[in-house]
């Protein structure tokens, strides 16, 4: 049994992870980190602004859509890695122990 830890749960990591659990054997298990429970939609913020769309409209729980796939979720944001132990230290002290890490925590933009 292999257990994959995907860290990030936006478009990169929540898409990763339903492809993974499809093409995984039955007893591989995934765990998605990320630090907010709720994915929010960015681009879509100008329809907010505008009255086009509601915050509802453009916000996700992800609790319900990962164990729906069976999809372990920890709405928790990783503090430290490390690669040799093969673990991730989560914020809120715990850590999770991994076979495969893949990490997608998106950009990091500079409008500097």
């Amino acid at each position: 049994m292999a257990h994959i830890v995907i860290l990030g749960a936006g478009l990169g990591g929540a898409i990763m992870a339903y492809e993974m659990k499809d093409q995984l054997r039955p007893d591989d298990r995934i765990t998605v980190v990320t630090k907010d429970p709720i994915y929010h939609f960015v681009p879509s913020n100008p329809w907010v602004a505008v009255g086009w769309r509601t915050r509802d409209n453009v916000e996700v729980d992800l609790a319900p859509v990962f164990a729906k796939k069976g999809i372990d979720f920890r709405p928790v944001a990783a503090r430290k890695l490390d690669p040799e132990a093969k673990s991730v230290e989560l914020e809120d002290g715990s850590s999770i122990s991994y076979d495969y890490l893949i990490v997608a925590t998106g950009p990091e933009l500079a409008f500097d």
